[in-house]
């Protein structure tokens, strides 16, 4: 079992350190939300269950994301983010077992609200918060599929932000 754990670990993880890379929004929140049913998967798997019940919420709030641009949620956006952030706190203090629960709970609300943001940049800085949060749940859980990710991951934003996030000076000729 630990086996298909780790596969859907890795799998989770490519998805996730790929859509850092992407350069648009929109497309980084859909790869993202693709690698989160994998993670999901493996959390199970694992018995792991804060971690999946979060990663199901950040899923669905991340499809969320998605429609920032819907009148309603325009309408009502601070009101939504703080709606989310509530959920997964919610969520998070339901399955809340020790002190480390709260590691995913810190992981999904950073990374959730980056997902928010409408500058890629920001998405960026803002989910590079979540991750050492999610590294040091994955270690606990031997999930080490899922933290070779998250250094991978915190590597790739990274890679990202001087890719893309800061400017660079022109070659003089």
């Amino acid at each position: 079992m630990n086996v298909l754990a780790t596969i859907f670990g890795l799998g989770a993880v490519a998805l996730f350190v790929f859509s850092y890379q992407l350069k648009r929004r929109r497309s980084i929140i859909l790869c993202n939300s693709a690698s989160r049913v994998l993670y999901v998967s493996q959390y199970f798997l694992l018995g792991a269950f804060e971690g999946a019940l979060l990663d199901i919420v950040a899923f669905f709030i991340s499809l969320l994301c998605c429609g920032r641009e819907n009148k309603f949620i325009k309408k009502h956006f601070v009101l939504t983010v703080i709606l989310s952030n509530a959920v997964i706190i919610g969520i998070g203090m339901l399955t809340y077992k020790d002190i480390f629960s709260l590691l995913p709970i810190f992981g999904v609300v950073f990374e959730t609200l980056g997902l928010w943001l409408k500058k890629e940049r920001h998405i960026r800085f803002v989910s590079l918060a979540g991750a050492p949060f999610w590294l040091v749940y994955n270690l606990l859980y031997k999930a080490y599929g899922s933290a070779i990710g998250n250094v991978i991951t915190i590597v790739s934003i990274l890679i990202a932000i001087a890719r893309y996030d800061i400017p660079r000076r022109k070659k003089c000729a």
